[in-house]
C-alpha cells in the first residue's frame, strides 16, 4: 500500500480506484470540524451551491460572488474542499526536491520525445519520394502538417487541462497513447495520403506537452525560480528537432525510412509506461476536484465541491468555445503589442525549419556530408542552447532579480533581453548563407548564434505577455501557438524552390538566407519600440486590467 499513497494520482492508481481494487480515504475538511458553523449556515450554503451549480453566469460574475463569500466559506462551509494548511502533503509545492526533479525530468522527457517527431522524418523524405512516386513539395507535407497540428493542439488542450475534473495527467497519458498507436500506421503506411493524414493527426496528439509542460512546471515550484526551470524545460523543446535528424538517418541509413517511425514507437512506448505508474497529477484543482470525489463516494455525501469545480459548472459551453478559438484571434487583431509579437516569434520559428531544407543544400550539395554526417551538424543547435540559457540565468540575476528586490520591475525589463540577443538572429541568417563555401564548421557556428537569439527572444516575449495579460495568458499563447506554427508549416514548403531560385554559383543558399534576414532586422526594432511605449499600450488595452 505504499506505492499507492506514494504514486496517489497516478494513472496506474486512478485505473486500480476505478475498477474498486483500491480505496483511498480523504480526511473531512478542516473547517468541517469549525464550531463556528450553525445549522442555518450550513443550510444557506447548500442553496447558494445549488444556485452555483444550476446557474450560468460569466466567470468575471462568478469570480466577485466568489471573492464576496470567501470569507464565509472559510468559516462555516463544511463541504468545500481545499488544502488542509499551507503544508497540506499532497500540495504540489510542498513535494519533495527529489520528486518534483523527477516529474520535471518526465515532462521533459515526454516534450523531447514527442517533439522529435516533426525533424526526425527528414532523413527519410527521399526514400519516401521515391517509394511513393511523389515530388518534394508532397512529400514535405509530412514536415509541414505535423508542425501545423502541434500549433493547432494547444487551442484545444491547454483549456481542457485547465478544468478541475479533467487536469493534466489524463490527457498527457491519453494522448501519448494515440500518438504512440499512430506511430505503427505510419510505418506501415501504404499511400502518401494516409501518411499525410497520419503525420497531421500525430502532431495534434503531441502538442499537450508543448502547450502544459510549463504549467506543469508551474505547478510544482515557487514563481522565484519558475523562469530558470521553463528555460530548462525549453531546452528540451529545443533539443529535440535537432537531436532526432541523427537518429533517423541512422535508421534509414540501416533499415529504411519505415524504421524512423518503429524508432519512435519504441520511445514512445518506454515513455508511457513511466508516465502511467509515475506521473502524478499536478494541477492545483484537479487535485482538490480527486478529494471531492473521493469524500463524496467515502461518506455518500454529493455536496462536497471544490471552488473550481464551481466555476467550471457555471461556464457555458457557449462561452467555453468562444473563449477557446475566438478570443486568441481577436487579441492578436486587437492588441499591437500580441500582434507585433507574434509576427517576431512566427518569422523565428519559420526560420529555424528552414534549416530543414538549407541542410541537404549546403552539407550535402557542398560538403559531400553523409546522411548520418548531416545529422551531425545538427549539433551547433545543441551548444547553441547551453550558451543560450546560461546568457538567460545571468540575465535574470543581474538584472530581472535586483529590479524586483528595489521594486522597480516592469514587464519591459524583460524586452532587455530580446533587445541584445535579437541582433544575433540577422548575423546566424547572413553567416549560414554567405559561408557556405568556407570551412564547414562555420554554418555550425551560425546556428549557435541563431538559438541564442531565438531561445531568448522566446523567453523574454513569453515572459512579457504573460506579465501583460495575466488573465488571458492562455489564449495569448494559444494564438501566438497557431502564428508560429503556421509560419513553421509553410516556409519548408517554399524554402527550396526560394534557395534554388536566388541561388548563385558557389551560394547555393545565400541569397535565400538574406532575404529572410533582412526581415528578421526590421522585425527587430520591435522590442526597442515596445520597451518605449509598451506601458501607454498596455495602459489602452481593454485586457490588461
Amino acid at each position: 500500500m505504499s506505492f499507492i499513497h506514494s504514486y496517489k494520482n497516478t494513472f496506474f492508481v486512478d485505473v486500480l480506484e476505478y475498477f474498486k481494487i483500491v480505496i483511498i480515504e480523504e480526511t473531512l475538511p478542516q473547517n468541517y470540524k469549525d464550531e463556528g458553523a450553525t445549522e442555518d449556515d450550513v443550510e444557506s450554503n447548500k442553496v447558494q451551491y445549488a444556485v452555483g451549480q444550476g446557474s450560468e453566469i460569466d466567470s468575471e460574475n462568478q469570480s466577485l460572488s466568489t471573492k464576496s463569500n470567501s470569507e464565509k466559506k472559510s468559516e462555516y462551509d463544511p463541504f468545500l474542499v481545499d488544502w488542509n494548511g499551507t503544508d497540506d502533503p499532497d500540495l504540489p509545492l510542498n513535494w519533495t526536491t527529489a520528486r518534483k526533479t523527477y516529474i520535471i525530468f518526465q515532462i521533459m522527457l515526454l516534450t523531447c520525445i514527442t517533439y522529435m517527431g516533426s525533424s526526425i522524418y527528414t532523413p527519410g523524405q527521399e526514400q519516401i519520394q521515391n517509394e511513393f512516386k511523389v515530388g518534394h513539395v508532397t512529400a514535405t507535407l509530412n514536415l509541414s502538417l505535423y508542425v501545423l497540428g502541434y500549433g493547432i493542439g494547444p487551442v484545444i488542450f491547454s483549456p481542457l487541462s485547465e478544468i478541475a475534473k479533467i487536469g493534466r495527467q489524463q490527457i498527457y497519458i491519453i494522448t501519448l497513447f494515440f500518438f504512440m498507436i499512430f506511430q505503427i500506421g505510419c510505418a506501415t503506411v501504404h499511400n502518401i495520403g494516409g501518411l499525410i493524414v497520419m503525420r497531421f493527426i500525430t502532431g495534434i496528439l503531441c502538442s499537450p506537452s508543448l502547450a502544459t509542460g510549463g504549467a506543469s512546471i508551474a505547478d510544482l515550484v515557487s514563481p522565484e525560480i519558475m523562469s530558470a526551470l521553463i528555460g530548462l524545460w525549453a531546452i528540451g523543446a529545443v533539443a529535440a528537432p535537432v537531436l532526432a535528424p541523427v537518429l533517423g538517418a541512422a535508421m534509414v541509413v540501416a533499415k529504411n525510412w519505415r524504421w524512423i517511425f518503429w524508432l519512435l514507437l519504441w520511445m514512445c512506448a518506454a515513455s508511457l509506461i513511466l508516465f502511467i505508474f509515475f506521473f502524478p497529477e499536478t494541477s492545483h484543482a484537479n487535485i482538490l476536484s480527486r478529494r471531492a470525489s473521493r469524500l463524496r463516494k467515502q461518506t455518500g455525501d454529493n455536496r462536497y465541491y471544490t471552488t473550481q469545480e464551481k466555476i467550471d459548472a457555471s461556464v457555458k459551453p457557449k462561452e467555453f468555445m468562444v473563449k477557446t478559438l475566438y478570443r486568441p484571434v481577436k487579441m492578436i487583431v486587437q492588441e499591437p503589442i500580441i500582434m507585433a509579437f507574434d509576427l517576431y516569434i512566427a518569422l523565428c520559428y519559420g526560420a529555424f525549419y528552414l534549416f530543414f531544407e538549407a541542410f541537404p543544400i549546403v552539407f550535402v550539395g557542398i560538403y559531400h556530408f553523409t546522411l548520418v554526417e548531416m545529422g551531425v551538424a545538427y549539433m551547433g543547435f545543441l551548444v547553441g542552447c547551453i550558451f543560450a540559457y546560461c546568457g538567460l540565468m545571468v540575465f535574470l540575476l543581474k538584472v530581472i532579480l535586483p529590479k524586483f528586490q528595489n521594486n522597480t520591475f516592469t514587464p519591459e525589463a524583460f524586452l532587455m533581453l530580446a533587445m541584445c540577443a535579437g541582433w544575433c538572429l540577422p548575423l546566424s541568417l547572413f553567416l549560414f548563407g554567405w559561408a557556405a563555401s568556407t570551412h564547414w564548421i562555420v554554418p555550425i557556428i551560425a546556428e549557435l548564434f541563431f538559438v541564442i537569439a531565438t531561445f531568448n527572444i522566446f523567453q523574454s516575449t513569453f515572459a512579457y505577455l504573460s506579465l501583460s495579460y495575466p488573465k488571458y495568458v492562455a489564449s495569448v499563447f494559444a494564438g501566438n501557438s497557431l502564428c508560429r506554427s503556421a509560419f513553421a508549416c509553410a516556409f519548408p514548403l517554399f524554402g527550396t524552390a526560394m534557395y534554388n531560385n536566388l541561388a548563385i554559383d558557389g551560394y547555393p543558399v545565400g541569397w535565400g538566407s538574406s532575404l529572410v534576414g533582412f526581415f528578421t532586422i526590421v522585425l527587430a526594432i520591435i522590442p526597442f519600440v515596445l520597451y518605449k511605449y509598451g506601458p501607454t499600450l498596455r495602459a489602452k488595452s481593454k485586457f490588461t486590467d
